[in-house]
């Protein structure tokens, strides 16, 4: 009988080391888990930006004796984003103007074109104001600033804000 108390007792040790055994490792796999968790969303956080970029673009046609003649500017918005966004409005030199979720998508050619009206033109002076949001919903604004200069728009652009 003594054998087998013994046998019980170490078998009793054996399940109860089991358990926190067992107990550890799954709070060490929580742990790695949390961990690849942040990573994983800082690595998404690097991937999935969102910004906007815009240069001017001259509209041009040409005579009847072939000469190339200016007709107005337009400022491109392009999309900088890993992804596409939607244009809700923009504000040129105060004045809000309502697009309606124009989306923008992702690289090559593809714009906005805002023409650049013969008022601002003439003041050689503009601010811009773009109101967007991203995919997930979330809502952005970037500012521009440009100034006629050297034959052309000269913008210099802030870096996106969330709303």
């Amino acid at each position: 009988m003594l054998h087998s108390e013994k046998h019980l007792f170490l078998q009793t040790v054996g399940i109860y080391l089991t358990c926190i055994v067992a107990g550890i490792a799954a709070y060490l796999a929580w742990d790695i888990g949390k961990r690849q968790n942040k990573i994983n969303e800082q690595a998404l956080n690097i991937q999935n930006f969102v910004e906007t970029f815009v240069m001017p673009q001259q509209v041009c046609t040409e005579d009847e004796q072939g000469k190339t003649k200016l007709l107005y500017y337009n400022l491109l918005v392009k999309n900088a984003s890993s992804y596409p966004i939607y244009l809700k409005s923009f504000t040129l030199n105060g004045v809000s103007h309502l697009v309606g979720n124009s989306i923008i998508p992702i690289g090559g050619d593809n714009w906005y074109a805002i023409p650049i009206p013969n008022d601002i033109q003439q003041k050689k002076e503009l601010t811009l104001v773009l109101d967007f949001e991203d995919y997930l919903g979330n809502e952005y604004i970037s500012k521009h600033n440009g100034v006629f200069e050297n034959l052309n728009w000269q913008i210099r652009s802030q870096k996106r804000e969330k709303k």
